[in-house]
């Protein structure tokens, strides 16, 4: 009976319209009235700041910071202009050149949201310019950013390793194969479509351009190989790896750049202490529903009736799946991974799942959910953009959806996609 109270104070806080963060802990807050132990309450407090204060999480603020130096540092048209030069020659080129763009700024901010601002404020009059309709352009900024979710840096990821206990390293490894698997398939789409529709102009490869291009772009690229050779190579932890990117983003935006003064640093910092705080708050509110869930005994109930009704943890990977994107299509990801890690993990262990393979699972599938209706935060960031309608975007999304779902089906049939880079480079 309190189970159903607890799942009704929860449902009616999202249906008014409050924040996750504040139905959590709201519901967490009535467990111990419902329970006539409101001594107890101050477990709220302890619980959510316990959820905050953990070394890996460092990473986040840190990740979140070096993400908008790069941002503000003029990384961005670099990485755009190195993809064209790659993809000029083919129909629809700027289709193909937004995607792997956003992949590769995503492997330096590694948030959806920005590499949709970031790359897409780029792209969108461009494409508009060369006959690409508003609303496809719009569709193809929206599913493009948040391959910054899988390829690391990802907070998804670091968030997923700090909920589950599986190795922070690892995580970040293990979102290489799908971001490339979901940036290849968005491709082959996009050319398919170019060449239909006979969108925007093609001129022949140059390899002088590219090289100019690529000398431009080489101290983005640079980031990433700090972050994954210096974990790789055994220099620093993932953490570490944050603190680094911080200082090497400063210097390409302040010394090599010159696009960021010291007057712009108070108003970068404020910008990423906001939505640092935004997510741990986030965190801190699931750490305290998730006691709460815990004292109760729901995720051992759950993992009792999983087992006695989904008999294969094929059968249970692909429930999970469904239950993935729905929850990614409702909620924040990192709350969405702090709210269900700790239902689903007990069922993953007991199935013999590798928790590295799930947990790769888990943040596809919910980056998946940036560009699903109704929250869909990367389709409004790309309608906004490329001035097309939220509905328009939905539409021209579709064909997107139906490809991000084949990729899907691949990393259940193939998890070597996602498994194979972390433990050969770091077991």
């Amino acid at each position: 009976m309190l189970t159903a109270w607890l799942l009704a104070i929860l449902a009616i806080s999202i249906a008014v319209g409050a924040p996750i963060a504040v139905s959590l802990g709201l519901t967490a807050v009535g467990y111990f009235l419902l329970k006539g132990q409101a001594s107890f309450l101050f477990l709220v407090a302890q619980r959510l700041f316990a959820g905050c204060n953990s070394f890996e999480l460092i990473a986040i603020p840190l990740f979140v910071l070096s993400g908008d130096l790069m941002l503000d540092g003029a990384i961005s048209k670099a990485l755009v202009d190195l993809a064209k030069s790659m993809f000029g020659w083919v129909r629809g080129n700027l289709a193909l050149t937004t995607t792997l763009g956003s992949m590769l700024f995503g492997a330096v901010s590694g948030s959806g949201p920005a590499t949709a601002s970031a790359i897409g404020s780029i792209v969108a009059e461009p494409m508009a310019e060369e006959g690409y309709p508003r609303a496809y352009t719009s569709a193809v900024i929206a599913a493009s950013s948040p391959l910054g979710s899988l390829i690391p840096p990802s907070i998804l990821m670091v968030v997923y390793g700090a909920a589950s206990g599986a190795s922070i390293a690892k995580m970040l490894m293990s979102g290489i194969g799908p971001g490339i698997l979901f940036g290849v398939l968005f491709m082959v789409y996009e050319i398919h479509v170019g060449r239909r529709a006979q969108y925007g102009s093609v001129s022949p490869f140059s390899l002088s351009q590219f090289l100019v291009a690529l000398r431009k772009g080489v101290w983005a690229l640079i980031a990433p190989v700090i972050i994954l050779g210096g974990i790789y190579s055994g220099i620093f932890t993932p953490t570490e790896a944050a603190a680094v990117t911080v200082f090497y983003s400063l210097f390409v935006g302040m010394v090599v750049n010159r696009t960021i003064k010291l007057k712009n640093l108070p108003s970068i910092l404020l910008r990423s202490g906001v939505t640092s705080g935004a997510i741990l708050f986030v965190l801190g509110t699931v750490a305290a529903f998730g006691y709460v869930i815990t004292r109760e005994g729901i995720p051992q109930q759950l993992t009792i009736a999983a087992t006695s009704i989904i008999k294969t943890p094929i059968m249970f990977l692909i429930v999970s799946q469904v239950i993935l994107v729905v929850a990614g299509m409702l909620m924040n990801g990192s709350a969405a991974i702090m709210l269900l890690v700790p239902l689903f993990l007990p069922t993953v262990r007991q199935y013999g799942i590798d928790p590295v393979y799930f947990g790769g699972l888990m943040v596809a599938n919910l980056s998946i959910g940036m560009y699903t209706p109704p929250v869909a935060v990367t389709s409004y960031v790309a309608s906004r953009i490329a001035g097309a309608s939220f509905d328009e975007t939905n539409r021209a999304l579709v064909p997107f959806l139906v490809v991000s779902f084949i990729a899907i089906v691949i990393l259940l049939l193939v998890p070597g996609i996602i498994t194979f880079l972390p433990h050969y480079l770091l077991d």
